[in-house]
């Protein structure tokens, strides 16, 4: 369990860190760097976060199609595997619930379009107080990202150009013996 919330955490950092991004890029490569102007490793991550929040609120107010493509790769590099799953984002109930539309070019089998089929009905019929207990468990697993804030120590290393965009490079260290006190959420 240690393992799996440790793993959690790495992808909730993984995911805030790629906001990190956008806030390196107000100003263009070609510009002189001044130091004063940096912001320091926390209000880097703090907008970040602020970034992330945002962008869950959208997600969790949108309907959309995505396209999720897993590709595995031996040692050599070469292709061992590869799963592409498209779904459609839809709201039921005031949920996000994700339709499977294919799996590598094929339809949903039987049994899990039944399944689907099962969680929509399920979703769709939710008491109040079933409703009630999902808001406030979703809320909880955003909190999380707040708690990052309180949980770890941040430092700024420097600055890189990934894709052609200035990015902050940060080292991210929890705090001796932390432990969330939140459920990490899985995005």
């Amino acid at each position: 369990m240690k393992f799996l919330a440790k793993s959690r955490i790495a992808t909730v950092l993984a995911v805030v860190a790629a906001s990190c991004g956008l806030f390196a890029q107000n100003r263009g490569p070609e510009q002189v760097q001044d130091h004063a102007r940096i912001p320091d490793a926390r209000h880097i991550f703090g907008q970040s976060v602020q970034a992330t929040e945002r962008s869950l609120e959208a997600r969790d107010r949108s309907t959309f199609v995505e396209r999720d493509q897993d590709r595995r790769l031996d040692p050599q590099g070469q292709l061992k595997s590869e799963n592409i799953d498209v779904t459609r984002m839809i709201l039921v109930n005031g949920a996000r619930f994700e339709q499977l539309v294919e799996r590598n070019g094929q339809l949903p089998s039987a049994e899990e379009q039944k399944k689907l089929d099962q969680d929509f009905e399920k979703l769709k019929h939710q008491t109040p107080e079933e409703r009630t207990a999902r808001l406030g468990k979703e809320q909880e697993n955003k909190s999380v990202l707040r708690e990052l804030l309180e949980g770890f120590d941040f430092r700024l290393l420097g600055e890189e150009v990934l894709g052609a965009r200035p990015t902050y490079v940060l080292q991210v260290t929890p705090h001796p013996g932390y432990v969330t006190q939140a459920q990490i959420p899985t995005y």
